[in-house]
Formats: C-alpha cells, structure tokens, sequence
C-alpha cells in the first residue's frame, strides 16, 4: 500500500471509507444546524466535540462539497447549499406527504388556520410540511426541528401509538424537560394524559412546544398499525375555541382516514 495514507483509515470492509471521518464531518454538520445563526470555528469545534484543528479541516473538506460556507467579513461557518437540494430530495420521496399534501389544503380550507404534518424518528418528531393558514394571523412552524415525543399535541398523538413497553422504555431513558410552563413533565401525569389520547384518538395542546398556540392532532399509521406520522391544526389563541377544536377533529379524522387507506 505504499505511503497511501488513506489505507489507515479504511473501514473493516475495505471499502476506502473511514466511519470515524464520517462520523466527525456528521458531528461538524449538526454542530452547524445547532444554531440558526453562523457560528465561530471555537463553537462549531466545540459543540462538535472535536479539536479546532480536526474541526477546520473537516469544514474545508465539507465547503469544497457545497456543505458548508464562509463568511468573507467576520470568518463565521454556516451550513452551505447542498442540504437544500438533499432536504429537497428526502422530501420528495416520503410516501405520506405525497398523500397528505391534498388533504392538509383541504383542511385549511375549511377551518381556514395552519395545517402541519410531521414525522416520527427514533425519540423525535420532525415538522416536514406545512399548508399556511389563510387568516391574516397565523401559527409558524418549524420546520426539520427536532421536537421531543412528549410535548404538545403533535407530539403526544405518536408517543400514545406506542405499544406499553416502548413507551416505557422511552420514559425511562428520556429526561422530561419544560419548553414551557404548559409542558407537561410529570411522568404519572403524562401517562394519565397519553390515556385521554388514546380513548379519544386525538390530542389537543395549548402552548406547550411553542407558547402562542394551540394544536389539535391526530396520529396517521400505517399497515402495520404503527403511529409513523401526525397531522395537526394549529390555531392561535384568540381564535381557539371547543367549537373550533370539535371542527378540528372532524376534518382531521376525515383526512387521515383518506392517507390510511392510502398506505
């Protein structure tokens, strides 16, 4: 192999491909979406976990790639361009928010306020599309955030699609934390909520993740029968109402039972 160097680095199959230099550049790349502003090489390094060094190499190699950018003026990295395209692309070829695109503008035509469908992954959930309310007052939404299976209603819809003994090993590795005073943190309280969801099929929240609103949700499953996504309406305080939520549930009980039957 000669002075090739990159024979040090090659992974148990052979490949060429170093998983601890996939590994630190995964680390860099998630130290730059940590923050939606740019961040110094000391930040980045640190949050990272890496040395400055390692860390400025890895962010040379990934500004080649389109994966990173610079600011000429105060030296802060950003994340670059390319992750639009592969946002673009995962986007594009998840099943379910082909088939709920139609039915979430069906829905905010009639109730007239924000409809948002997110993703379950591993211990999150991840807002992935959003139709915009068509009052002049409405709800952002965050998009590709990671947000706990605890908080909101959003959220809570999946967690309560969990089988007993999934749902307690969740509790017992995660740590409770308030977003807010209406978070719920109390594990019996919790529980004692996520059978309300379930007896009902539905969720409801007020200012829980985000403070301004409250969210009707109600949980999409697949085949199987698993919760993999969850539709939700969310409604500004000064237009929430038992009448509004009743409206809510009806329109989303009709539209997943539509993507359901889909899948």
């Amino acid at each position: 192999m000669g002075n090739d160097t990159r024979a040090t680095s090659r992974g148990a199959n052979g490949d060429g491909v170093s998983v601890e230099a996939v590994d630190r550049a995964a680390r860099v790349l998630f130290a730059l979406a940590a923050r939606p502003i740019p961040s110094t090489l000391a930040e980045i390094a640190q949050r990272a976990e890496l040395t400055k060094p390692t860390a400025f190499r890895i962010l040379v190699s990934l500004m080649a790639e389109g994966l990173a950018a610079q600011n000429a003026q105060t030296g802060a990295y950003r994340l670059g361009s390319t992750p639009l395209r592969l946002a673009a692309s995962v986007l594009n070829n998840i099943p379910v928010r082909e088939l709920a695109l139609p039915a979430m503008g069906k829905i905010r035509d009639e109730i007239k306020e924000t409809v948002v469908l997110s993703l379950r992954e591993g211990d999150f959930r991840y807002n992935v599309d959003s139709v915009d309310a068509a009052n002049a007052i409405s709800q952002s939404q965050q998009v590709g955030v990671a947000i706990p299976l605890y908080a909101g209603a959003a959220s809570r819809v999946l967690l309560a699609g969990m089988e007993t003994e999934e749902l307690l090993s969740y509790l017992d590795r995660t740590t409770l934390a308030s977003y807010s005073e209406m978070t719920i943190i109390d594990r019996d309280s919790l529980l004692e909520e996520l059978g309300r969801v379930r007896e009902r099929g539905y969720a409801v929240s007020s200012g829980e993740f985000t403070s301004a609103g409250h969210a009707v949700a109600k949980a999409i499953r697949d085949a199987d029968g698993r919760a993999i996504a969850s539709l939700h309406v969310s409604v500004p305080r000064s237009r929430f109402s038992r009448v509004v939520e009743d409206r809510c549930v009806a329109a989303l009980g009709e539209a997943v039972a539509g993507i359901e039957a889909a899948l």
